[in-house]
């Protein structure tokens, strides 16, 4: 894909420049579907940015911290998707917690299902699988 180059670089220049690049690296952040008739759509500045905001709301960086970096102009749009993120984040810790600590536990297990009865226990395996996701989160 040739992008057409100009004396001065503006905003929109730079977004189909990295939207190309994304594209010719085959970074597919989104999969066509022809049900919805959604295209696949590839890695963007704008892609660039929510994965940048994501790692830092990671790393601990605070709501004010996260709208100065991204700029944005009301905190309420910083909030909407920290909060949100944060929210998540706090229930897979929560997750992650009770799965490593209560593993073994029949009762966690059998509670997690409906009941106390006897449920298969999971492969070390299937359990490293588990875990390895709820890290990703």
């Amino acid at each position: 894909m040739q992008v057409p180059i100009t004396d001065r670089l503006t905003k929109e220049c730079v977004g189909r420049t990295i939207a190309a690049i994304g594209e010719e690296a085959g970074i597919v952040v989104r999969q066509e579907d022809e049900r919805t008739g959604t295209r696949t759509k590839f890695a963007s500045a704008h892609d660039i940015r929510r994965g940048c905001a994501q790692r830092l709301i990671n790393a601990g960086v605070s709501a004010e911290t996260l709208k100065v970096v991204m700029r944005h102009a009301d905190f309420a749009t910083t909030e909407k998707y920290y909060g949100a993120m944060r929210s998540a984040q706090a229930a897979a810790s929560e997750v992650r917690q009770k799965l490593t600590t209560n593993a073994t536990s029949d009762a966690f297990v059998g509670g997690l299902v409906g009941g106390q009865e006897k449920t298969p226990q999971l492969s070390a395996a299937e359990l490293m699988t588990l875990k390895r996701l709820l890290a990703s989160i």
